[in-house]
């Protein structure tokens, strides 16, 4: 399969999703237009959807669930989380070996009307403590983690999410501002962390590396404006610090002493997602960055030479970063109105429109299964292809790299990567996740010492997410990013 045949899969799931959507549109009631898919009525909430607030959950049970009303009701929620990924290279990439990444979060939502009278107004904070080594940074070296959610490799406490959330408008008009990750905000898909890789969780890997954006726990200084026209649409955009000193530090240094610049992003969404309104669930994203910190170039070095060959320092480029993306899913099937059960597509592409990066494109499409066997009412059966395109000026780069190392070849302008997990839904608030990789021609982007040209490699993982909250009966709350 080459970029074309790959394109036009990711195209094709968005059509699928497209052709029935104007009827669905005239025949639903008004629903929220908070991103949810048929997958989201499992107990276990999307680790990507990192909102800073929180829905109430009707029938709240657990040990807690009579304190955790209580503190509702008084405008206080408390929430927390653990996620653990390990994975094991058996194959291919630049070296085998396994290892174990994980993070922790604490954090609580307050309702400023219940507590103090300010109508509309809420204060948002979460804690987060990463750990582990990445499989990617330590062992295959590849652009893409097979561990999406090593954050930070400074292991100590973070805080994180830390702003005040303004609605007005009857709900209509949401500001945020304080300590944010851009990645909270833009190109999430309910339907792509059902896969321990950071292909597409919680955003296309693309988004989360290359378009400038801060992601918890090392958040920056943002502001966030959200405007709902319709029911079921919306369009937001929002200014974000860039610092790339707040992933070593605690997160408590508000200073902007060392920003390099600022990414503004821009979204519209068209979305459909209860699945108790709406027969076929959908969500339809389309958006853009410009982000004006300067740019390190990835072939030369401040002489004009190679900087694999030569050394030296790498050539600042103080043009600005940009580019654009276009996602969706959608339910194509669901036995009747009233079942948890359903088999959702989705599909995206991530363009850079810049050429001083690692990647320049990012195109992929896959599949969600909620119950595939009605024994196992809120297991899910998933699948993801993502295929990457290199840069020249990186490709040159690590081939220069390996031939100053002794070795010799090129990488591939393209590199498949492609996902297989099954969620396994143990307890209220509580999965396990198996997976298995395959890299078709990955690059090495991340371990450029070497002489190595490395060949298709074999991933297989196992993720624990645990909603602790969920289980201890309050809401439920993200489990991660």
């Amino acid at each position: 399969m080459n970029r074309m045949t790959y394109i036009a899969v990711a195209l094709f799931a968005l059509a699928i999703g497209l052709t029935p959507m104007v009827a669905a549109a005239q025949a639903s009631t008004p629903v929220s237009s908070v991103p949810a898919s048929s997958s989201s009525t499992a107990d276990t909430a999307s680790p990507d959807v990192d909102e800073t607030t929180t829905k109430a959950t009707a029938g709240s049970k657990g040990p807690l669930a009579a304190w955790a009303k209580t503190l509702r009701d008084d405008g206080i929620v408390l929430r927390s989380g653990i996620i653990d990924q390990y994975a094991h290279n058996t194959t291919g990439g630049i070296y085998q070996g396994h290892t174990n990444v994980g993070q922790f979060n604490i954090g609580a939502d307050f309702d400023l009307d219940k507590l103090i009278g300010i109508h509309g107004g809420s204060f948002h904070f979460t804690v987060y403590r990463d750990y582990g080594e990445s499989l990617n940074k330590f062992v295959t070296g590849t652009f893409t983690k097979q561990q999406y959610i090593y954050k930070n490799e400074f292991y100590r406490w973070h805080l994180g999410l830390f702003a005040y959330e303004q609605k007005l408008m009857d709900d209509k008009l949401d500001i945020v501002a304080g300590r944010l990750g851009t990645t909270t905000y833009y190109g999430h898909l309910v339907t792509n962390c059902q896969f321990e890789s950071a292909d597409t969780c919680g955003e296309p890997r693309m988004l989360v590396s290359e378009a400038g954006f801060s992601l918890l726990p090392s958040a920056t200084w943002g502001l966030n404006v959200k405007y709902k026209p319709t029911a079921h649409t919306y369009i937001e955009s929002g200014v974000f610090e860039v610092n790339p000193t707040t992933s070593a530090s605690n997160g408590l240094d508000f200073s902007i002493a060392n920003s390099t610049g600022i990414t503004v992003p821009v979204e519209w969404a068209w979305a459909q997602a209860d699945p108790k309104t709406t027969r076929y669930p959908f969500e339809l994203k389309i958006g853009g960055f410009v982000s004006t910190a300067p740019l390190t170039d990835p072939y030369f070095n401040t002489a004009g030479r190679s900087k694999a060959l030569y050394g030296g320092s790498a050539r600042t480029i103080n043009s600005s970063r940009d580019g654009v993306y276009i996602m969706g899913d959608r339910v194509i099937w669901r036995p009747n109105d009233a079942s948890a059960r359903s088999f959702n597509v989705f599909g995206g592409i991530v363009q850079q429109l810049e050429q001083a990066e690692i990647m320049r494109q990012q195109v992929y499409a896959g599949f969600v299964w909620t119950s595939p066997f009605t024994a196992r009412p809120k297991d899910t059966f998933n699948f993801s292809v993502s295929e990457f395109e290199l840069t020249p000026r990186e490709r040159a780069f690590l081939r220069d790299s390996r031939i100053k190392k002794g070795g010799h070849g090129s990488n591939a302008a393209h590199q498949t990567a492609l996902e297989l997990t099954y969620g396994v839904h143990i307890a209220r608030g509580l999965e396990l996740m198996p997976s298995v990789q395959y890299i078709v021609h990955p690059d090495n982007s991340s371990i450029t010492n070497t002489k190595i040209l490395p060949k298709n490699l074999f991933t297989f993982g196992l993720s624990l997410r645990w909603d602790i909250g969920s289980m201890l009966g309050f809401e439920r709350g993200p489990a991660g990013d």
